[in-house]
């Protein structure tokens, strides 16, 4: 990460390795270590867009078109997002 708490809009994230993805009728189940995490909505659209390739500020504007809001909140949540899962060990960056 950018070496501030947190990510950052300039952070590139991408999934992590060996995690077991199911595709479930309500989103993707993830299987990672001894944990299990269902994603759905704009938690599954973050997981899939974080790529390795894209900065959060990109993954926010997939976001933001997808659901039809503002790119500033959309950003908002997808830090939020990626902030709360950095213990998760389901992205790297």
């Amino acid at each position: 990460m950018s070496g501030l708490p947190g990510p950052g809009p300039l952070d590139v994230p991408r999934r992590t390795l060996g995690i077991r993805i199911r595709r479930v009728p309500d989103g993707l189940l993830l299987g990672y270590r001894d944990q299990a995490m269902l994603l759905d909505g704009p938690a599954e659209l973050i997981y899939r867009l974080a790529d390795g390739a894209r900065t959060v500020t990109d993954i926010a504007d997939g976001v933001a078109e997808e659901y039809g809001i503002d790119r500033a909140e959309a950003l908002a949540d997808v830090l939020e997002f990626l902030g709360d899962q950095d213990d998760s060990g389901i992205f790297q960056w």
